[in-house]
């Protein structure tokens, strides 16, 4: 079926009408059965609470009545006598009789309740509120006019220190917790005060009323004592309990006879729609004979009719279609063959997975019995049957890589030398023009009428497809299909091939690639070992030629000191040029020495505190005759508060020597060279030693920290052996800082470089 067949199978899990109207019936009965009986418990649970309420609050009032006098003259008996007729009413749990002072004159109690269900209680355990409460009752009354309405406080069983007692409703410290099951009490505490201008019948008609007394304000009074008594909820929350219990029975029998007369009235409504469903889907899964007898005259009975028109409409139709039906499949199963055949090509470049599957698509969808493959071979004038389908299996062997020559005057030579297809139409007139393989197994096989498409790719024949379709005999529209297909065949057998040349040239590529990599690689080895030689005869050489360049200068200051006579003026000029180069050598052989420590990893700081400012100072100082020769003026600028840093002392002043004794050199007569020392907001120390000189090239600056680079614009006799930066930079960055340059060509040039304050590990320095 087509994409309506699949809607129907898919149908989700209670999609029905039936279903959606009985649950949104059902859940609306529900729903207002639910609010309907919540309603009612809650107004019932008001009702409850506001009779108990009033109960207690009668009570209250009467008993503080009727005990005014007795409690002036605080008889205790007749008080008891009042308290005991008090409990005799189920909801006491306690009553109370105080003094004008706070102080206990009566009680009575029921105890704490040992049972909820049976709402019994333990005497033994007497249940009262806590003193605390007593007292803000007292206060409350004291601060109030006379009213003859009780103080009504909400009060919890509490398990306090082991002991249960009531206290007010309120969040629990840590240290407290509810007993196993807190009781709810209602404290209604009355004051009694002193009226000695009211009358007592008055007082007594009042109390028979057993209501609130006219609203006429009084004034305030002495207070004579007080009246507590203990309301319990708890023959309350029972009846409450069974009346939501009956309440819930009677809801839920609602609820279920709702459901069942709403099912019934959907099956009464949806029944003739099923069936319309059901006729539906019979004509969308293709029976379209179906028909459904109207039941009713309403929308139903009508949309039924209409139906019914419908099939006998698709039954005329479905007469018109099923005489295009037979050429539509057939080019339908054409071009489908050949979408699979185009996407077999555009998806592998592996001519025997492309020849093992190919034959069999076109076998299967194309009404050939059987078909063969035959790849032409250029060099040897022959072909080769490369693949068949369709044949029996033990025939198989006998065809498959089977190489005949190409006869002239064949049928082997219309295709695979002229290029042109061929239409057999019987293979008893034509049998001398096939070759003897594959006419051995015609025959074998009984093929009476086949063809051939030639593969031609860039106007070069590559083989031919042949095929036959078994009795039935083969038409030009077959040549026509066949020919389609074996040009893009032919393409896909070019580009193949040319996919394997490509492959193999790769390959050969590759394994010169990797010839090269190995000699690179051994190159690489030897130009290693090479730099590892020419470092050791660096150090070697180098600490050779101090010991004589330092006795050389010994020599030549003695002999300037005049120990071994006077000298003349031409003597000692050239003695002094001999100094000067001995020292300028020496300074090379030094920093050669260095040069290689640094290269071999075994530069090693020796850190301590060092200020860097006035480190700086110093060095200045020591470098101020070189200045002073040249007439340049040089200028320190410290910030304050520069912090100590664990740095090497000797190493720092190796860097600034180097860097000052630069700009001192580089910059004109006259000149300035500047030196600051400032910190940075992430900590670091940064010293700027600025100069006047020529300046740096934008393109120099890039490689000027390079070892053996020197300068082009620098005056060749202050060109030294180009180790100097590249050792301050390897000095600065084993501190764990940085070190750059910027510069403009006759604007001079400022070398710049961090330290951090704290020191680095040794395990994170950079070996150079």
């Amino acid at each position: 079926m087509g994409p309506l067949g699949n809607l129907i199978e898919k149908r989700p899990m209670f999609s029905s009408l039936r279903a959606k109207f009985s649950l949104f019936v059902s859940l609306m009965i529900i729903l207002v059965c639910i609010g309907l009986s919540g309603f009612l418990i809650q107004q019932e649970a008001e009702i409850m609470k506001r009779s108990l309420l009033k109960t207690g609050s009668i009570l209250a009032t009467t008993f503080s009545k009727i005990s005014i006098n007795r409690l002036i003259i605080q008889d205790t008996d007749y008080l008891n006598k009042m308290l005991e007729s008090a409990l005799s009413a189920p909801e006491v749990v306690y009553a109370i009789v105080r003094n004008q002072q706070g102080k206990l004159l009566v009680s009575k109690s029921k105890g704490i309740l040992t049972n909820r269900s049976e709402v019994t209680r333990d005497a033994s355990q007497p249940l009262f509120p806590s003193e605390s409460h007593t007292t803000q009752l007292f206060s409350e009354g004291h601060m109030t006019s006379i009213v003859d309405k009780p103080l009504i406080t909400i009060l919890r069983t509490r398990n306090f220190e082991g002991t249960i007692s009531l206290r007010p409703s309120s969040p629990l410290s840590k240290s407290q917790s509810w007993s196993i099951s807190p009781e709810t009490i209602y404290d209604l505490a009355i004051p009694i005060y002193h009226q000695p201008h009211q009358s007592m019948t008055l007082d007594l008609l009042a109390s028979e009323t057993l209501g609130q007394s006219p609203a006429t304000p009084r004034k305030t009074a002495t207070i004579i004592g007080m009246i507590q008594i203990g309301i319990s909820t708890t023959h309350m929350q029972n009846a409450l309990n069974q009346t939501v219990w009956k309440i819930g029975l009677f809801t839920c029998g609602i609820i279920l006879v709702g459901i069942g007369l709403t099912v019934l009235l959907t099956n009464r409504i949806v029944t003739p729609l099923r069936k319309l469903a059901k006729a539906a889907q019979q004509i969308a899964e293709g029976n379209i004979h179906v028909s459904v007898l109207p039941d009713t005259q309403d929308e139903v009975g009508q949309l039924t009719r209409s139906i019914n028109q419908m099939t006998k409409g698709l039954q005329h139709r479905e007469l018109s279609i099923s005489t295009y039906m037979t050429t539509i499949t057939k080019q339908v199963r054409q071009l489908s063959t050949l979408h699979q055949t185009g996407n077999m090509i555009t998806s592998t470049l592996d001519l025997q997975k492309l020849f093992s599957t190919l034959l069999d698509v076109l076998h299967e969808n194309l009404g050939f019995h059987r078909m063969v493959l035959i790849l032409k071979d250029e060099d040897q004038n022959q072909a080769v049957i490369v693949q068949v389908s369709g044949v029996p299996l033990e025939y198989v062997p006998m065809l498959e890589n089977q190489a005949f020559p190409i006869v002239p005057g064949t049928v082997d030579e219309t295709l695979l030398i002229h290029g042109q297809p061929v239409l057999i139409t019987d293979l008893r007139n034509i049998g001398d023009q096939l070759n003897p393989v594959i006419r051995s197994v015609a025959d074998i096989l009984g093929v009476t009428s086949c063809i051939g498409a030639p593969l031609i790719s860039h106007q070069l024949v590559l083989g031919y497809l042949g095929a036959d379709k078994g009795g039935t005999p083969c038409t030009q529209d077959d040549v026509n299909l066949l020919m389609t297909i074996s040009g893009h065949v032919a393409v896909a057998i070019d580009n193949a091939r040319t996919y394997q040349e490509m492959e193999n040239l790769a390959q050969s590529l590759e394994q010169r690639v990797k010839d090269r990599t190995v000699d690179l690689q051994s190159a690489n080895e030897r130009l290693k070992e090479l730099d590892r030689l020419k470092s050791a005869f660096v150090s070697i050489v180098s600490h050779e030629l101090r010991t004589p360049m330092t006795s050389i200068k010994g020599l030549v200051e003695n002999m300037m000191d005049g120990l071994t006579g006077n000298l003349n003026e031409r003597q000692s000029f050239y003695l002094s040029r001999v100094k000067h180069n001995i020292e300028r050598l020496t300074r090379m052989i030094n920093d050669l020495l260095d040069l290689s420590r640094i290269e071999a990893g075994k530069m090693e700081l020796l850190l301590g505190p060092v200020n860097v400012g006035s480190l700086t100072r110093e060095v200045a100082e020591l470098l101020q005759p070189m200045a002073q020769d040249r007439s340049l003026t040089l200028i320190v600028q410290i910030a304050d508060a520069i912090p100590l840093i664990q740095a090497d002392r000797d190493k720092l002043i190796q860097v600034l020597t180097n860097l000052i004794t630069n700009a001192i050199k580089f910059s004109g007569p006259s000149g300035t060279v500047t030196m600051q020392v400032r910190q940075q907001e992430s900590g670091f120390i940064e010293i700027d030693i600025k100069d006047g000189g020529c300046g740096i090239p934008l393109e120099e600056q890039q490689t000027i920290f390079e070892r053996f680079y020197r300068g082009q614009m620098a005056d060749m006799k202050y060109r030294g052996a180009g180790l100097g930066l590249a050792i301050t930079k390897s000095l600065v960055e084993l501190h764990g800082g940085t070190i750059w340059v910027s510069s403009k060509p006759g604007e001079g040039s400022q070398f710049s470089f961090t330290l951090p304050t704290q020191p680095l590990e040794v395990a994170e320095k950079s070996t150079l």
